[in-house]
């Protein structure tokens, strides 16, 4: 098996030690391997065969042969038969966990009497907390794997004891690990089992501690599920719903194969338990889109709902959908079944209850939905025909704005154009099919000058010219010639006397423009 088909919790705890021999106690008693107790455990079986047990006294016995025979070769199918003889008897003692048991009820119970299987797991638990598995922690844990085989429920009180009282869970599970086939979920599917037919008030109270133990064993666990909805009640529904939406249990997990196998265990369970387990679903997965498409897929294509012999899981198949935003898959379920149901009123009241509580919810995601339902996904005839019967069956619920924005959302939307992007990657990348940024000109303005520079000098008026520098004052001498002429000039046209004179004309005489006169303008 897969784990998805539930392996772990169906796989068969199998023990390790020796076989349970099926011998009477004074048999057991005449072990060789017992010897070595002396009169310690006959002493025993008389003082809890008294009259008026000394519970004390009693207690001190049992942390005496607990610690004997881990610190020994002594059988342990022997020493089992011994212990479960006694635990077989009625010995008409407070038990720890009947006081546990009245708390949660809110009734007095006093929890300082214990019965006799409370001292053994106090005294295996000595052995069981060493970080490493000695022998003598091994045999103990073998001891209380034998007692369970004797039909002595030690498999709970354990997960009780380890759990809840001493809050050490790795003891709990070293003791699953003295089983030879078997999972820790397969015991914690047993023995939360035997505690929910025994002390249900306790279960519901532990639950919580136990998951937080172990995290992993419970999401998908059909045993878990199966005892958390035995015998609950609505107070009790409410409360692991609160624990549910505080993250503090988890029921259901993520696996679809493993929530449709736990829907389908349910399905021919009692009326109320049915209800009681749908109220839990939908505080777990409510809202998530997968995980109720997955539902919806299951129980209305695959188990092909009923509504009229299975209103339970209807009822609570509509209340995940409403709780959860449309989208094409839940739409494509719901028109498929319609199509299944040959258009019957039932499925067309089914999915159009889902219909029309989504159009008051979410009506932008039911209308997008709609116009995304391609005819590739359903046909359109089909999405056509399921909603004129919605319209026509829901027609005092919808006014004309709704009947109009659902008919134009299945108006087929034309097809975007295509545009053809050209392959540039054969481009060579040079400035005939690339601009050319304005840093790169400059670098290859600057590559240039210093190839120049490098290949032929430069004159001295070249220098001026590509050394500019500011000048305060030039002169003028009286012949109108440049007296500065030997000072370089700065780069550019600058203007002497209202001439435009260039760097070039430095060389050069200055000749004033002659004044023209009115006679000469009048010619």
């Amino acid at each position: 098996m897969t784990e998805e088909d539930g392996a772990p919790e169906d796989a068969a705890l199998v023990a390790s030690a020796e076989p349970l021999s099926d011998i009477s106690v004074e048999q057991a008693l005449e072990d060789t391997s017992l010897w070595l107790f002396g009169s310690t455990l006959q002493t025993f079986v008389d003082s809890v065969a008294a009259t008026e047990p000394n519970f004390k006294q009693i207690g001190r016995s049992v942390k005496e042969i607990v610690d004997m025979f881990a610190q020994s070769e002594a059988s342990i199918s022997a020493i089992t038969r011994v212990l479960a003889s006694i635990f077989s008897d009625s010995l008409d003692m407070e038990d720890a966990e009947t006081n546990a048991e009245l708390a949660a009820a809110g009734e007095s119970g006093d929890g300082l009497e214990h019965d006799l299987l409370h001292y053994i797991l106090t005294a295996a638990a000595d052995y069981a907390h060493t970080t490493d598995m000695t022998n003598s922690a091994r045999r103990v844990l073998q001891l209380l794997v034998q007692l369970t085989e004797a039909k002595v429920d030690v498999g709970f009180r354990w997960l009780l004891h380890s759990v809840v009282n001493i809050g050490k869970p790795v003891q709990y599970a070293r003791y699953v690990d003295q089983y030879a086939e078997g999972t820790l979920q397969a015991a914690l599917v047993r023995d939360l089992g035997v505690l929910q037919e025994q002390f249900p008030s306790l279960f519901y109270t532990v639950l919580p501690q136990i998951y937080a133990a172990f995290p992993d064993a419970f999401p998908g666990c059909r045993g878990v599920v199966k005892s958390a909805i035995a015998l609950i009640d609505q107070p009790q529904v409410y409360r692991l719903s609160a624990l549910i939406a505080r993250g503090q249990l988890q029921l259901f997990g993520h696996r679809q194969a493993t929530i449709t196998a736990i829907i389908g265990m349910t399905l021919e369970s009692d009326a109320f338990e049915q209800v009681c387990f749908w109220q839990l679903l939908n505080a777990e997965v409510s809202g998530d889109e997968v995980r109720v498409a997955g539902i919806a897929r299951y129980l209305l294509l695959e188990k092909k709902l009923d509504p009229a012999s299975n209103s339970e899981a209807a009822t609570g198949l509509l209340t995940l959908l409403k709780a959860t935003s449309p989208t094409p898959s839940l739409l494509k379920s719901l028109f498929t079944y319609v199509a299944a149901t040959d258009n019957s009123d039932v499925g067309v009241d089914f999915s159009g209850n889902a219909l029309t509580a989504w159009l008051r919810t979410s009506k932008a995601a039911l209308l997008n939905s709609l116009s995304e339902l391609a005819p590739s996904v359903l046909p359109g005839d089909l999405v056509k025909s399921v909603v004129s019967r919605w319209l026509e069956r829901y027609s005092q619920h919808l006014d004309e704005k709704d009947r109009y924005e659902i008919q134009q959302a299945l108006v087929p939307k034309p097809a975007a154009p295509i545009i053809e992007v050209p392959d540039l990657s054969s481009i060579e990348r040079s400035s005939e099919h690339w601009p050319v940024t304005r840093s790169q000109k400059t670098k290859e303005d600057n590559e240039r000058k210093c190839r120049i520079s490098n290949s032929q000098p430069i004159s001295r008026q070249q220098s001026r010219q590509e050394i500019p520098k500011r000048h305060k004052h030039n002169s003028i001498d009286s012949e109108g010639s440049d007296s500065s002429s030997d000072v370089p000039m700065t780069r550019g046209r600058r203007r002497r006397n209202g001439r435009s004179l260039t760097a070039g004309d430095d060389n050069q005489s200055y000749q004033p423009s002659p004044i023209l006169s009115s006679a000469s303008l009048s010619d």
